[in-house]
């Protein structure tokens, strides 16, 4: 069974502009792995001192098998990130706008 599943997620921890952009050349390859990067937005991000990488889908995404392969991208989502920056923290968030009303 297929659903449309959107998800975004912010990397904080990042030392430098020159690790956050580390890290998003890391996300793209897995976007681009997964066959979904034209459909999520990964960037740098600066809040004060902070860098930040954060991305998000632009719509939807549909997946068939969700639950054999949210778990799979989750871990694959924070071992590309601790490639390049061991110390950085991932929180993705996922929605599902099937199911708001």
């Amino acid at each position: 069974m297929s659903v449309n599943i959107g998800f975004n997620f912010r990397v904080s921890n990042v030392v430098d502009e020159a690790q956050a952009q580390a890290i998003v050349g890391e996300l793209q390859e897995l976007m681009r792995d997964e066959s979904i990067a034209d459909q999520v937005r990964v960037a740098v991000e600066q809040e004060g001192d902070a860098w930040l990488v954060e991305g998000e889908t632009d719509f939807p995404i549909i997946v068939s098998r969700s639950y054999l392969w949210r778990p799979k991208f989750e871990e694959s989502v924070a071992w590309y990130v601790k490639e390049v920056a061991p110390s950085a923290k991932v929180v993705l968030d996922w929605n599902y706008p099937d199911e708001e009303y």
